[in-house]
C-alpha cells in the first residue's frame, strides 16, 4: 500500500514511464496482479491504442484501462452495492420536480422560482456539485446554525441553504431504497473498493488528470488502502513541490492537487513513496527549441525572450472563422504531404467549440480531410427526437399544423413525402385543424375563390388526398385516442408512445439509416442512428422508473421528457484509426501529437470569459469556504486556472505549433486577440505574424492554395470572374484541370467564373406548346411581362403558383370588397332603387346584409372560426359602411349610374374581347373584368367612364402607361366603348378612367372635428383619381357641385368654371390617342410573348423595381451584382407624353 506521485511539465515523458513500467511488468509474464491505468473517460479509448502500440505484445488480458465510472462497474460487478435502479440524470430532474411541487408550500427564496424555465435544471446541477463535494444536508444544516447564532438567518445565502437543505434531504429521503443516483456513484464505490478482490495488491496508475473532486479523491484514497501501489501523474514543476502555490501561479491546480493526495495518504495510513522528478527539458521538445522555450517559460515572470528563430511555430491573424479554418486545413494537407505526418498525428483545438463546428466539419469535407470531432454529440436535430416532440405537441396543440407536419416531414411516417407535401397543400388552403384530422369521414372542400359562386363540396378533395391523409394520420389517431380526455400514468402515457413507435416501424428505419450511412462512408451518422434509439429507450425507462406510477398531466410529462430529450447526448468512438481529432482544451487528450493547432486565440475566449454560477456567486462561495464547506472552485479561481490550460494547448505537440485568432466575426464585428499572443510576441520575438484574408496573396504565394482540385477550382472561377487575365500560375491550373481525369469533374466549378444569370429565349416549337393559339390573355399578365418576361414565364407559362394559405390576405379581402360592391348595385336593381335618391341609413342596411350573406363564403367561413377574424369581419364591414357613404354622395350628386358591375369581357364573359394584332397569324383575346362601367347622358349622347376599384390610393401615371406597365384602366375603358353597342344600343363617348381606393382612411387633425366636417374630410381622403375628359359639362355630370365642393373627383374649377391647370383630363383625340397606345403596346407584349422571350430582366423606376414583392426571387435568383443581371431601367420620359405616344404609334403603323 503506497502512493507514488509522478512529476514534470508538459512533455516531459509522465505517460511514457507509466506504460514503460507496465511494459516492464508484462513482460515479466502474463500472469499476477491487475494492472490498472486511471484515465479520463475521454482518453481510455487513446490510452489503450498507446498501451498496445508500447507494450509491444499482439495483446494482454492482465491490463485494465477504466474511468473512474468503469472501474465502478468492475467493482459491483463483483462486490455488489449497485443492485438498486440507476437513476438518470432525467429521472433525477423529475423527481427533484416532484419533490419541490410537494414541498413548494415550505420553500422561502425558491418558491417564486419553482415554476421558472430551467430551474430545475439549475437545482439538479447544485445538488451535484454539494455530493460531488462530499457535502451532506447536516452540513448545510451545521452552517444555518450558525448562521441563526448570529442573526444571519435572513440573509440571501442563508435562505438559499435553508431551501437547499430542504430540497436535499427530502430528494435523499425519495431514493433511499429505491434508486441509486449517480452522484453517488463514486461515493458508493469508495466504500465498496475493499470487497474488490482483484483490486487488491493491483498496481494502478492514474494519468492524465490534473484535478480530482472530492468524490475522486475518496476513490483514491480507497484504492490506496487497497493497491500494493498507486502512481499519480502531475503535470507539475518538480521544484514547485515544496511550497504551496498561489492562485495566479501557473501549477497552482496541480499543485494543490499534489498537496491534497499526500494528505489523503498519510489519513489513511499509507506510505508516501519518494516523488519520481522529471527534470530537464522535456523529451517531447528536444527536436524544437522554440517550443521549449515557450514550454519553459510561459508561466514564469519576468518574461525571457528566445534568441533563436521560432520555427515550428506560426502565429496567423484571419479575417473571419470561415478564413481561419480554411488556413489551418491548408496547412494540414501541407505538413501531411510535405513533412509527411500522419492525420492521427495532428489535432485541432479550441476553447469554445460552438462557433467553430460547423466550419470544421464543413472546411474538412471539402479538403478530404479524414475527420473526428471530440465531443458528446447533442441529437435534438434527429428526427426521431422531433418525431416524439411533436407527436405529443400534436395532441396537446389539437392537432394544429406546426406539429403535424413536423410529425410528417421526420421521414420516420411511411408516407413518401411528395405526398406529405400535397396533403400540406390542401390543409394549409383550407385550414384544417383539430377534429377534422380526428373524424373519419372524408375531406369535401371547394377550391373556387369566387365568392359569388363557390365550387361544389368535394370537386377539389378527391379520393388521393384522403388517401394519404388516412396513412399519415392512422398511428397519430390511435395515439392520440389513447391519451385525449384521459387522465393517466406516467407509465400509462409512455406505453402509448412506444406503441406509436413500433407501429411506425421506428426501430427497423433507424436500422436501415444506419446500414445507409455506413455503406456511404458516414459512420459518425451510422453510429449515430444505432445509439440514438437505444438513448431515447433509456430515457423512456428512466422516466417510468422515477414516476411510472404518477398521475401527470400530458403536457407536464411532455415538458419533462423534452428536458429529457435536450440533455441527450451520444458517445461516439472515432469510426478510423487515422484522423485529424477537434475538441477542446479541457476535454480532448491527445499526448502524441506532432503538430497542433489552437484556432480562436481571442479576446474573451482563450483566457475565457466564464460566468458566474447561478445558485451561488462568487462572494458566497468564499463566504462558505471560510464556514468550512468547499464547493467547486470560484468563477475567478477558474479564470486563473485558464492560464494552465492555454500552458497545455501550447505545448501539446512535438515539433508544429499553429496559433490563430480571427478579426472579425460572422457580422463583421472587430475581435481582438487575446493578451496570450501579446505574450507570445514578447516570449518570442522572431515570431513573425502572418495574415490570412479573403483575397489570393498572388504570385508564387498562391501555390499554398492549390490544395484540392476542388479548393483550386473554386478560387480559378472566382478569378475568372473578374474579367481579368488570368496570372501565369492559374493559367497552369486551368491547363490541368482539362487534362487531368480528376480535375475535369470540377469544370463545373468554372462554369460560375463566367456565369450570367439569363436564359434563352424559348424556341419557337416550345412557345407554340406552351402558348397555344388563339392566345389568350389578362391585361395584368400583360403588365406582369412588361415588368419582367421571366415572372411572366413562371407565372403563366409553367404556372408556379404561390401556397394558397388559409387565411384572409389582402386579395381576400379585395375580392370581398369587389362582391359586396357588386351584390350592393345588384341589389338596388332588384328592389328598383335609384341609388341618387338612397339615404346613408337605406345603404348601410343593404351592405350589412350583403356582408351578412357573402361572409360564410369567404375561405369556407375563415370569418367565424376564431376571435380575431370575428374582429375583421366587423373591420371589413366598417370599411364598406364608410366607402358607401362617399360613393352614396357620388350618386346624390353626379348623374352617372352603374351600367355593369364586375363585367368580365372575353370569350367566356358578357361583353367580347379585345383583340389583337400580333403579327401575322398571332391572334390574341384580350380578357379582363371590369368592376364598374357607369353611364351618363348629355344631350342625349351617353357618356361611359370605368372604374377600377383598389386597396390603396393609385393614379394613372401615363408613363407606366408608356412602358405597358399600367394598361388596365385605358384596355376597361377601350373594351366598355366597344361593347357600347350591345349594352346601350349605340356607340358611347368616353368619359374618363378612375381609381377608386376601398379604404377606411385614417382622418389626421389637432382637433376634433364635427361629423359634416369629420364626413367631408373622408372625401377627400376617397377622392376618385385618374384621367377625365376635358369637358367641363360631362366632369359636372359626375359631380354638380364641383365648383363648391371639390371633394369627389380629382380636380378643381376656376372662378370663371373653367378647369384649373394641371387638372388630369384628355381631350377627346388624346383620348382616343391613349386608348390606342395602350392597344398597340399590349399587341406588342403580346408578340413578344408569343416569339419565347423569357428573359429575366426586371424594370426599375426610382426606388420601384419589378422585385418588390416578386414571390419568384428564390427561382429567377436575380442578382444586379452578377455582371449581366442588372436592371432595365425605365426612367422619365424624353419629352411630352401625347407627343411620344403619336410617335410610337406612327412606328407600329409602318412596322
Amino acid at each position: 500500500m503506497a502512493l507514488r506521485l509522478v512529476l514534470g511539465r508538459a512533455g516531459s515523458g509522465k505517460t511514457r514511464l507509466c506504460l514503460e513500467e507496465i511494459k516492464a511488468i508484462l513482460a515479466e509474464g502474463p500472469a499476477g496482479p491487475a494492472l490498472i491505468i486511471l484515465t479520463p473517460e475521454q482518453a481510455t479509448l487513446q490510452m489503450e491504442l498507446d498501451l498496445h502500440r508500447a507494450a509491444g505484445v499482439p495483446g494482454f488480458s492482465r491490463v485494465q484501462v477504466l474511468s473512474f465510472r468503469r472501474l465502478g462497474w468492475r467493482v459491483f460487478q463483483e462486490a455488489g452495492g449497485a443492485a438498486r435502479p440507476h437513476l438518470g440524470e432525467m429521472g433525477k430532474a423529475m423527481a427533484l420536480r416532484a419533490v419541490v411541487s410537494a414541498h413548494r408550500d415550505d420553500l422561502g427564496l425558491f418558491a417564486p422560482l419553482a415554476g421558472s424555465p430551467g430551474f430545475i435544471e439549475q437545482l439538479a446541477h447544485t445538488i451535484a456539485e454539494l455530493k460531488l463535494y462530499r457535502v451532506t444536508p447536516a452540513d448545510l444544516d451545521r452552517i444555518l446554525e450558525r448562521y441563526r447564532e448570529t442573526g444571519r438567518e435572513q440573509t440571501i445565502l442563508a435562505r438559499k441553504l435553508r431551501d437547499l437543505a430542504l430540497v436535499y434531504r427530502e430528494l435523499e429521503t425519495y431514493l433511499a431504497g429505491r434508486y441509486l443516483d449517480p452522484d453517488d456513484y463514486l461515493t458508493l464505490l469508495a466504500g465498496r473498493l475493499p470487497e474488490a478482490a482483484f483490486i487488491r495488491g493491483a498496481r494502478v496508475w492514474v494519468d492524465g488528470f490534473n484535478g480530482f473532486t472530492p468524490q475522486e479523491e475518496a476513490v483514491l484514497q480507497a484504492l490506496m488502502a487497497v493497491a500494493e501501489q498507486v502512481t499519480v501523474t502531475l503535470c507539475l514543476d518538480p521544484t514547485l513541490r515544496h511550497r504551496r502555490l498561489g492562485e495566479t501561479e501557473l501549477f497552482h491546480p496541480t499543485g494543490e492537487t499534489y498537496h491534497r493526495l499526500r494528505q489523503l495518504a498519510l489519513a489513511a495510513g499509507v506510505r508516501v513513496e519518494d516523488d519520481v522528478c522529471l527534470a530537464g527539458t522535456p523529451p517531447r521538445f528536444r527536436e524544437a527549441p522554440a517550443l521549449a522555450h515557450l514550454e519553459a517559460h510561459f508561466g514564469r515572470w519576468p518574461l525571457r525572450p528566445f534568441r533563436g528563430d521560432a520555427a515550428g511555430i506560426r502565429l496567423v491573424a484571419a479575417a473571419n472563422r470561415r478564413v481561419e479554418v480554411e488556413a489551418a486545413a491548408r496547412e494540414i494537407l501541407r505538413l501531411a504531404r510535405e513533412e509527411n505526418l500522419s492525420w492521427r498525428q495532428m489535432a485541432v483545438l479550441v476553447r469554445d467549440l460552438e462557433p467553430y463546428h460547423d466550419l470544421i466539419v464543413n472546411t474538412f469535407r471539402d479538403f478530404n480531410i479524414p475527420l473526428f470531432i471530440d465531443r458528446r454529440r447533442p441529437v435534438g436535430h434527429h428526427p426521431l427526437v422531433e418525431l416524439v416532440r411533436a407527436a405529443l405537441e400534436a395532441v396537446l396543440e389539437d392537432w394544429a399544423y406546426d406539429p403535424v407536419f413536423r410529425y410528417l416531414k421526420s421521414d420516420l411516417v411511411p408516407v413518401p413525402r411528395e405526398e406529405i407535401d400535397l396533403l400540406e397543400n390542401y390543409v394549409l388552403a383550407h385550414g384544417i385543424r383539430g377534429r377534422r384530422w380526428r373524424d373519419s369521414r372524408p375531406w369535401q372542400y371547394g377550391n373556387s375563390r369566387d365568392l359569388e359562386t363557390p365550387s361544389p363540396p368535394g370537386s377539389a378533395a378527391g379520393e388521393t388526398i384522403n388517401a394519404i391523409r388516412e396513412r399519415a394520420s392512422c398511428h397519430l389517431r390511435r395515439f392520440d385516442g389513447a391519451l385525449r380526455g384521459r387522465q393517466l400514468t406516467g407509465r400509462e402515457i409512455t406505453a402509448a408512445l412506444f406503441d406509436l413507435l413500433q407501429e411506425l416501424g421506428v426501430p427497423e428505419r433507424l436500422a436501415a439509416w444506419s446500414r445507409q450511412a455506413a455503406a456511404a462512408g458516414d459512420l459518425d451518422a451510422a453510429q449515430e442512428h444505432e445509439q440514438i434509439w437505444e438513448g431515447l429507450m433509456d430515457l423512456l425507462e428512466e422516466l417510468v422508473l422515477a414516476l411510472g406510477d404518477t398521475s401527470l398531466e400530458l403536457e407536464e410529462y411532455a415538458a419533462i421528457l423534452d428536458t429529457g430529450l435536450e440533455s441527450l447526448k451520444l458517445r461516439l468512438i472515432p469510426p478510423a484509426l487515422d484522423q485529424v481529432v477537434a475538441g477542446t482544451l479541457d476535454r480532448s487528450r491527445q499526448p502524441e501529437l506532432q503538430a497542433a493547432f489552437v484556432l480562436g486565440v481571442g479576446e474573451g475566449v482563450l483566457p475565457a470569459r466564464l460566468p458566474e454560477d447561478a445558485t451561488f456567486s462568487d462572494r458566497e462561495r468564499e463566504e462558505l469556504r471560510a464556514a468550512g464547506l468547499e464547493l467547486a472552485p470560484t468563477g475567478t479561481l477558474r479564470l486563473f486556472h485558464e492560464e494552465f490550460l492555454a500552458y497545455l494547448a501550447l505545448t501539446r505537440s512535438r515539433r508544429y505549433l499553429w496559433l490563430s485568432y480571427p478579426l472579425a466575426d460572422a457580422e463583421g464585428k472587430a475581435l481582438s486577440p487575446s493578451p496570450l499572443v501579446r505574450r507570445l510576441r514578447q516570449l518570442l520575438p522572431g515570431l513573425r505574424e502572418e495574415t490570412a484574408g479573403t483575397e489570393l496573396p498572388g504570385g508564387d504565394d498562391d501555390l499554398v492554395y492549390l490544395t484540392t482540385p476542388r479548393q483550386a477550382a473554386g478560387h480559378l472561377a472566382r478569378l475568372l470572374g473578374r474579367g481579368r487575365p488570368l496570372p501565369p500560375l492559374w493559367q497552369e491550373v486551368y491547363r490541368w484541370l482539362h487534362q487531368d481525369a480528376r480535375g475535369q469533374k470540377m469544370l463545373g466549378l468554372l462554369e460560375g467564373g463566367g456565369y450570367r444569370n439569363q436564359v434563352d429565349p424559348l424556341e419557337p416549337e416550345l412557345a407554340r406548346g406552351l402558348y397555344p393559339r388563339p392566345l389568350r390573355l389578362s391585361i395584368s399578365q400583360l403588365e406582369t411581362f412588361a415588368g419582367c418576361p421571366f415572372r411572366y414565364f413562371l407565372s403563366y407559362g409553367l404556372g408556379l403558383q404561390e401556397r394558397r394559405l388559409y387565411q384572409v390576405d389582402p386579395a381576400g379581402m379585395g375580392q370581398f370588397y369587389h362582391a359586396a360592391l357588386k351584390l350592393f348595385v345588384e341589389e338596388l336593381g332588384r328592389r328598383g332603387l335609384d341609388w341618387g335618391r338612397l339615404s346613408d341609413n337605406e345603404a348601410a342596411a343593404i351592405i350589412s346584409q350583403v356582408v351578412d350573406s357573402l361572409a360564410p363564403a369567404l375561405q369556407h367561413e375563415i370569418l367565424s372560426s376564431s376571435a380575431r377574424y370575428g374582429y375583421l369581419r366587423k373591420k371589413l364591414e366598417q370599411t364598406l359602411q364608410r366607402v358607401m357613404e362617399v360613393l352614396n354622395e357620388h350618386a346624390r350628386r353626379g348623374e352617372f349610374r352603374p351600367l355593369a358591375v364586375e363585367t368580365s369581357f372575353g370569350c367566356r364573359g358578357k361583353l367580347p374581347p379585345l383583340q389583337l394584332d400580333a403579327g401575322p397569324g398571332r391572334r390574341v383575346f384580350l380578357e379582363g373584368r371590369v368592376d364598374r362601367i357607369d353611364v351618363a347622358r348629355r344631350q342625349g349622347r351617353p357618356y361611359l367612364r370605368v372604374i377600377d376599384y383598389k386597396s390603396s390610393p393609385t393614379t394613372l401615371d401615363l408613363t407606366a402607361v408608356y412602358y405597358g406597365l399600367a394598361l388596365q384602366l385605358p384596355l376597361y375603358l377601350r373594351a366598355a366603348l366597344d361593347a357600347a353597342p350591345e349594352l346601350l344600343g349605340e356607340a358611347a363617348e368616353p368619359a374618363g378612367m378612375l381609381y377608386f381606393a376601398v379604404r377606411n382612411p385614417l382622418i389626421r387633425q389637432r382637433g376634433p372635428v364635427g361629423k359634416e366636417a369629420a364626413a367631408r374630410l373622408r372625401r377627400q381622403e376617397l377622392k376618385m383619381r385618374g384621367l377625365l375628359l376635358d369637358d367641363v359639362e360631362v366632369i359636372k355630370l359626375m359631380d354638380r357641385e364641383i365648383a363648391a365642393s371639390p371633394d369627389l373627383l380629382p380636380l378643381r374649377l376656376n372662378k370663371d368654371g373653367s378647369l384649373r391647370k394641371g387638372a388630369p383630363v384628355a381631350g377627346r383625340e388624346e383620348m382616343a390617342l391613349l386608348l390606342d397606345l395602350a392597344l398597340a403596346r399590349a399587341a406588342e407584349l403580346a408578340g413578344a410573348i408569343l416569339s419565347g422571350r423569357v428573359e429575366i430582366s426586371p424594370y426599375r423606376r426610382g426606388q420601384e423595381t419589378a422585385c418588390d414583392f416578386c414571390p419568384y426571387r428564390p427561382v429567377c435568383a436575380f442578382d444586379p451584382q452578377i455582371p449581366g443581371s442588372g436592371y432595365r431601367r425605365l426612367g422619365n420620359l424624353p419629352g411630352d407624353f401625347w407627343q411620344l405616344a403619336a410617335a410610337f404609334l406612327g412606328s407600329q403603323m409602318k412596322g
